[in-house]
């Protein structure tokens, strides 16, 4: 688990609802994905069974005893972590055994815990099977469902469940979280907080991705380097490098509407191109960039319906490169 992305505020709560013996059965933690919410879930698990805390009066478990030890590395025997995995879905039997094993009791735990990630990947009939498990709940089990579309899931799901909101947090602090905890120079913190849109977790997995230097090869491939036909070929194989592509493009082009309209250094995406950036400004009128970037929202909502992109990328180099 990595701590770092557990937000203290809900372990907190629920440390509050231990005190007040006013712990529910299901909670639905609703918020964007890589934000956290396994992280929490788990730490929130610790803090139930947690051994230092049998009297439900610590504000945070130990992190040392068997049972937190046990969570961390995944091997309670009453703690269950249920996720797609490589399918699409949550299948029924998953469901199906998760509900057998809740039906016994716990072997060590004071309470069993279940965490469902990606709640809205269940199948229809996981949802059914799952709904009458929160109708008739368990006194000794608590389920804790993640969700980053709630709108997605069984409305009867989620009117069952205690709703946790985890909200994104600034640019500013994701930024310097990456600069303290993660080493990067500030031009490379501010760009991946940017793209990171207030999600930790996200910001981390795009430092690990080499995003960095992979957003600036795309740069410098569609907006400095004119014949780029084998490049644009190579991205059209990979529809998420598609989608990237299309993200920093847009970037690209709204740092140069803030540039024309008098913005500074501090509040472009891409402040480690800002000499880049002022030599590019004036290669284009404001209604140019307007233009293309509408052209880029529309080619990102075609690839997000699973059209053919090639076409209207080749029509967006075009505006581009315009004169």
């Amino acid at each position: 688990m990595n701590s770092c992305l557990v937000h203290d505020p809900v372990v907190k709560r629920f440390a509050r609802l231990l005190r007040s013996q006013r712990l529910a059965h299901a909670y639905l933690f609703i918020g964007p994905r890589e934000i956290g919410k396994s992280e929490t879930a788990l730490a929130a698990a610790k803090l139930i069974n947690c051994e230092d805390n049998r009297d439900g009066q610590r504000e945070t478990f130990c992190g040392q005893c068997s049972s937190c030890l046990k969570i961390e590395s995944g091997n309670h025997p009453d703690i269950f972590f249920i996720d797609r995995g490589e399918s699409e879905s949550i299948k029924i039997g998953q469901i199906r055994e998760l509900i057998n094993r809740l039906h016994l009791r716990p072997f060590e735990a004071a309470k069993k815990i279940c965490i469902i990630k990606d709640v809205e990947h269940l199948t229809t009939e996981g949802s059914n099977a799952l709904l009458k498990t929160l109708e008739e709940p368990s006194e000794s089990s608590v389920l804790i469902l993640t969700t980053s579309v709630p709108e997605e899931n069984l409305g009867t799901v989620v009117s069952r469940c205690h709703a946790v909101s985890f909200r994104p947090e600034s640019n500013r602090r994701v930024k310097a979280r990456l600069v303290e905890e993660e080493a990067l120079d500030a031009p490379a913190a501010h760009c991946l907080a940017a793209f990171a849109e207030g999600c930790a977790g996200r910001a981390r997995r795009l430092k690990e991705e080499d995003f960095f230097r992979r957003k600036n090869e795309m740069i410098d491939n569609m907006v400095f380097q004119a014949n780029n036909d084998p490049y644009l070929k190579k991205i059209l194989t990979d529809k998420e490098q598609s989608k990237r592509l299309l993200d920093v493009l847009l970037s690209w082009y709204r740092d140069l509407l803030v540039l024309k309209a008098g913005g500074e250094k501090q509040h472009v995406v891409n402040s480690d191109r800002w000499e880049d950036l002022q030599r590019a400004g004036p290669r284009h009128t404001f209604e140019q960039l307007k233009d293309i970037m509408a052209e880029i929202v529309k080619t990102r909502r075609m690839l997000g319906e699973n059209l053919n992109v090639k076409i209207p990328l080749i029509l967006l180099r075009e505006k581009i490169w315009a004169r």
